[in-house]
């Protein structure tokens, strides 16, 4: 994970540079294998990305909402 594509394949949300619309989710977003049990940091990702998601979509929807309006 890295805001470079330089240096991760995935930004700090979890979207893959380069990448329109792919999100990953889970412990293929750690560059190495930890020696602690991963759950609850891999929880906390998806939590993140799933609110991340879920403001762009909304977002999306209202911004597509008032385009509607501005062509009636």
């Amino acid at each position: 994970m890295a805001d470079d594509p330089k240096k991760g394949v995935v930004d700090r949300h979890g979207k893959v540079h380069g990448v329109a619309n792919l999100h990953i989710a889970g412990s293929s977003v750690f560059p190495t294998g930890g020696w602690a049990f991963p759950t609850l940091t891999i929880v906390a990702l998806s939590l993140r990305l799933a609110e991340n998601l879920k403001a762009k979509l909304r977002s999306d929807a209202l911004a597509e909402m008032g385009d509607q309006a501005n062509a009636a």
